[in-house]
């Protein structure tokens, strides 16, 4: 079984805001440091790329076997103190108490899976490992139907935004400052009796904003409000800016 946890990365690019979302994956397959890279590579981005807290929380919600698994961080070849995230990200290291020592070979970071922290470990050594997707947040700036808004996302990034963790929630709220209408769409609808998001997802979390009970026939999609943050059930018909989700390669 395979248990992914998404985390929120805030960037900006040429002037450009935007939001990235990391996925961790945990891969039941026993492979050397090198072997596990290349895997995450060829099937997702690549070897995960973790905060302190998101170390413990991947670790907290699997099952493994090993006393470590293997994670994206590696020593730069021929030197002695620089370490690197092998996606390329800037996030602090952190280590075992007296780690990394120097021993030779010992060029690849492991987590221990008792208490989530780092130490170096021979390359060649087997473990099971984390990879990591990456996606992207997009509001785009054009004015759609629901219907009209999710026909765009799939035909140019993912799908329309699935707001399903509080990461997601955080980083909408957020982006939703720059929308150019009162309301932004999400992938959030109401058919056959449920509301559910476009990625397959029951809506769980009602409040008196999203009506669990069947609401009026007009008001069947849920839309961002950007004064008070919260989702609201829209017309269906009406034209609002909204939020497609990519991933990125």
């Amino acid at each position: 079984m395979k248990t992914t946890l998404s985390v929120l990365l805030f960037l900006s690019l040429c002037g450009l805001n935007f939001s990235l979302f990391r996925k961790h994956l945990h891969v039941n397959r026993s492979l050397s440091w090198n072997e596990a890279q290349k895997y995450c590579r060829e099937h997702h981005y690549d070897l995960s790329t973790l905060t302190s807290k998101e170390a413990h929380q991947v670790i907290k919600y699997q099952d493994i076997n090993y006393w470590a698994v293997w994670v994206g961080l590696y020593k730069i070849p021929k030197s002695l103190l620089e370490w690197i995230w092998s996606g390329g990200e800037n996030e602090p290291y952190f280590w075992s108490s007296d780690e990394p020592n120097y021993l030779d070979l010992e060029d690849c970071a492991g987590m221990v899976t008792s208490n989530s922290l780092l130490l170096n470990i021979n390359c060649h050594t087997h473990f099971t490992f984390f990879c990591m997707d990456l996606f992207e947040l997009i509001l785009v700036k054009q004015n759609k139907t629901w219907e009209g808004a999710l026909d765009y996302c799939r035909e140019n990034y993912i799908d329309l935004v699935s707001i399903t963790s509080e990461n997601i929630t955080t980083d909408v709220k957020t982006n939703t400052m720059t929308s150019q209408t009162l309301y932004v769409w999400t992938g959030l609808r109401f058919l056959a009796g449920h509301w559910f998001w476009v990625n397959g997802d029951e809506y769980e979390n009602g409040s008196q904003n999203i009506p669990l009970q069947c609401p009026a026939n007009n008001l069947r999609c849920a839309a961002v409000d950007t004064t008070l943050k919260v989702l609201k059930p829209q017309d269906c018909e009406e034209h609002l800016n909204f939020f497609c989700i990519n991933m990125k390669s």
